[in-house]
């Protein structure tokens, strides 16, 4: 299976006549967008505003982030936008340095956010992008968790449109994306044969039955799968909660393992898992992720991200003792959420843990001048700033400080964070 990502690189985004690009500026019709968006009836209105790199901009209530694609060949996001079909093979367009970004204007606190400058900016990619932020207004009475899956429709409408505008273009780069069938993907016998494990969500928090996740699919009852990488590259996965789709778009793991491809390891593949809620299908993921990972892989060793809350520690450590007692090296990157608790479990077994952050490190924002999503900031009741606990709005323009992982990006459970934590 191969796949071509032809990169078109963007240096900035305005609204205008129509939807192009040129010299490397996307230009977008602001009518045509919202008119596209809002034949969704759940929707009151939608806005749509701009937010670029550096700019003295807060945005609040992020939902979710994508990064513009649009597939020369097959359907694009096949289950969740289009109709069935497969992913990860042919060509797609994909908008370098641009993002989508979804709000959810029923949220009543803001933990994902945005800021476009000053510190928050060192720690994001996304504050790093020329962003299209979508404000879909919900009717009256509608329900909160349709408007959300309407939401996270208009966002795959966003980024296919935008990404429409360069499939007659050329590329400025491309880069191909290539493994064998399972049965033909042998390597060298002198590289490890690594296979990442990746569990794509936590059952902490069920999926909608109306969701689409993973090919359209709600995943309940998802059991271990082998992949291609190249799905999960290409619109298959959208990401329910806790992490953010442009990090499965663009997922550092799969890139990193490919980059380092037939140099000093070889990709076996991928295996995508879900971590349940119940400790019995814990325990039958784990073994059945250890086991495909070396019976269907044959891999040397594995490596594993993690996705959720403190519970889901647990499931990599499973993952990680059933590996080695199967023959293989294990690694994970696990993120921590609390300074007095760190990572929730660590069997004695276990010595080879990456984290991308500590999610509850304060950081303090400046003030600034513009913010889009709501005048006013709903922190919650365990927010660092002592001297308002969350209890009454805050200005959304006002300094604050918030938790480090209240910024979207800054801790990644995909491994895409500038943060880690070293132990003492």
């Amino acid at each position: 299976m191969r796949l071509d990502l032809g990169y078109i690189h963007i240096k900035d985004i305005r609204f205008g006549a129509t939807t192009s690009i040129a010299s490397g500026v996307l230009t977008i019709d602001r009518a045509e967008l919202v008119s596209l968006l809002q034949q969704e009836p759940l929707f009151d209105r939608v806005d749509i505003e701009l937010a670029h790199p550096g700019e003295s901009c807060r945005i609040l209530r992020v939902l979710d982030v994508l990064e513009p694609r649009y597939r020369l060949n097959g359907p694009n996001f096949p289950g969740a936008l289009d109709g069935n079909g497969l992913v990860g093979d042919g060509a797609t367009r994909a908008l370098k340095n641009v993002a989508v970004v979804e709000t959810d204007q029923t949220a009543p606190r803001s933990r994902s956010l945005i800021d476009m400058s000053g510190p928050a900016a060192d720690f994001s990619p996304i504050a790093n992008t020329h962003n299209v932020v979508l404000l879909p207004y919900p009717k009256k009475d509608v329900d909160k968790n349709d408007y959300r899956l309407a939401v996270k429709k208009a966002g795959l409408k966003t980024a296919v449109y935008l990404a429409a505008a360069a499939k007659d273009l050329p590329p400025d780069e491309t880069q191909v994306f290539e493994l064998p069938p399972v049965a033909a993907n042998q390597g060298p016998k002198d590289l490890p044969r690594i296979a990442y494990i990746f569990p794509m969500h936590s059952h902490q928090h069920p999926t909608q039955q109306k969701e689409t996740v993973f090919y359209g699919s709600n995943i309940q009852g998802f059991m271990p799968t082998v992949v291609h990488p190249n799905e999960i590259l290409d619109g298959a996965l959208m990401f329910s909660y806790s992490a953010f789709t442009w990090f499965a778009q663009n997922h550092p793991v799969i890139l990193e393992i490919y980059r380092r491809h037939g140099k000093d390891l070889w990709f076996a593949g991928v295996v995508l898992t879900v971590a349940p809620a119940v400790v019995s299908e814990k325990e039958r993921n784990a073994f059945l992720n250890a086991r495909l990972a070396k019976e269907v892989l044959n891999a040397d060793g594995i490596l594993s991200t993690k996705i959720g809350g403190g519970a889901v520690d647990t499931d990599l450590m499973m993952t990680y003792t059933r590996a080695e007692e199967l023959g293989m090296k294990a690694a994970l990157i696990i993120m921590e959420r609390y300074p007095d608790t760190g990572i929730t479990f660590v069997p004695e077994n276990v010595n080879a843990l990456v984290t991308p952050g500590l999610t509850r490190d304060p950081i303090t924002l400046p003030a600034v001048d513009r913010v889009i999503g709501g005048a006013t900031l709903h922190l919650d009741n365990s927010n660092p700033d002592n001297t308002n606990p969350g209890l009454a709005p805050l200005p959304a323009k006002q300094e604050i400080t918030v938790w480090m992982g209240d910024l979207v990006g800054a801790i990644s459970q995909t491994g895409a964070s500038r943060l880690t934590t070293y132990m003492s």
